[in-house]
């Protein structure tokens, strides 16, 4: 007899596949990372307790469930991205681009209209 199983425990049960910290708030931090992964994941979730933001979200194309942990930690935020099995990489390099606070401040500007 052959029996398969698959696990069904969340992407959090894992251990973290990549940890940085920024010294940028863990709501700034998820605020960032919900904008750059709204078109680019399926099936976006934010969850906040116990002193964490959790972002939960598939993959697009491949359906991999990977996930966000944001905690403050002092003055500075730790940040734990998490995947269930090989992800591309597009995932965490967002994740890493919204951890300085000098990418988001510029994201977040418009352009100035020159005056004549």
């Amino acid at each position: 007899m052959l029996v398969a199983c698959s696990r069904r425990d969340g992407v959090f049960s894992l251990s973290p596949v990549f940890a940085e910290q920024s010294s940028l708030s863990a709501s700034e931090v998820a605020k960032c990372v919900v904008h750059r992964w709204k078109s680019s994941t399926r099936q976006l979730h934010r969850a906040e307790g116990a002193g964490a933001i959790l972002l939960r979200a598939e993959s697009f194309f491949r359906g991999v469930p990977i996930g966000l942990r944001v905690v403050t930690d002092g003055r500075h935020s730790r940040v734990e991205y998490f995947r269930r099995r090989r992800a591309d990489p597009l995932y965490w390099s967002m994740v890493r681009g919204c951890l300085h606070s000098d990418v988001i401040r510029g994201a977040a500007s418009t352009p100035a209209v020159p005056q004549s």
